[in-house]
C-alpha cells in the first residue's frame, strides 16, 4: 500500500534500510579483514626479528656453556645448554607457526602450566629491563663527538692564545 503523505511505498523504504544496512556490514567486513591482514604482515615481520635474535640468545648460552666447561663447571654448563635448545627450538617454531596457531599455543601453555608460564614471563620481563638498562648505561658513557668540544680543543680562528 502507498501512504499518500510521501507517496512512497513503505516496502521500497524497508527495503532500502536493509540495503544500506548490508552495505554497511559489508564494508566493516572488508576493513576488518584489512587489518587482520596488515596486523599478520606486522607480525610475520616481527617475528623473523624475534626469531633471529632468539638464536643470538641461544649463540650466547652456548658460549657460556663453553666457557663453563673449560672451567669445569659442569653443572652450569648443561643448564646453559639446556636453554641454548629450548631457545633454538622456540626460534624454529617462530619462523614455521603462523599468527593463531603460535597464540593459540600460548594460551593452551598458559592454561596447562599457569605457574611456569608467569614466570617466564616475569623471567623475560626482568632480563628485557636488564638488557635496556645497560644499553642505557652504555649509551651515556659513550663520549659523543661535538663541533663544539673539537673547537674548544683546535682552536680554529687565527686569535692568538
Amino acid at each position: 500500500m502507498i501512504d499518500p503523505e510521501n507517496r512512497t511505498d513503505p516496502s521500497s523504504s524497508s527495503s532500502a534500510k536493509d540495503e544500506a544496512r548490508e552495505r554497511t556490514r559489508q564494508s566493516a567486513h572488508e576493513v576488518k579483514d584489512a587489518a587482520r591482514q596488515q596486523a599478520e604482515g606486522m607480525f610475520d615481520q616481527q617475528k623473523e626479528v624475534a626469531a633471529n635474535e632468539a638464536e643470538k640468545f641461544a649463540s650466547v648460552f652456548r658460549k657460556m656453556a663453553k666457557e663453563f666447561d673449560q672451567q669445569d663447571q659442569h653443572y652450569f654448563s648443561g643448564y646453559a645448554n639446556n636453554i641454548a635448545r629450548c631457545t633454538d627450538a622456540i626460534s624454529q617454531r617462530l619462523r614455521e607457526k603462523d599468527l593463531g596457531t603460535l597464540m593459540n599455543q600460548v594460551q593452551d601453555y598458559s592454561r596447562r602450566q599457569p605457574a611456569v608460564f608467569i614466570g617466564g614471563a616475569v623471567a623475560a620481563g626482568f632480563l628485557m629491563a636488564r638488557f635496556l638498562n645497560s644499553s642505557n648505561a652504555r649509551n651515556r658513557d659513550t663520549p659523543s663527538f661535538s663541533t663544539t668540544s673539537l673547537s674548544n680543543e683546535h682552536d680554529i680562528t687565527n686569535t692568538p692564545p
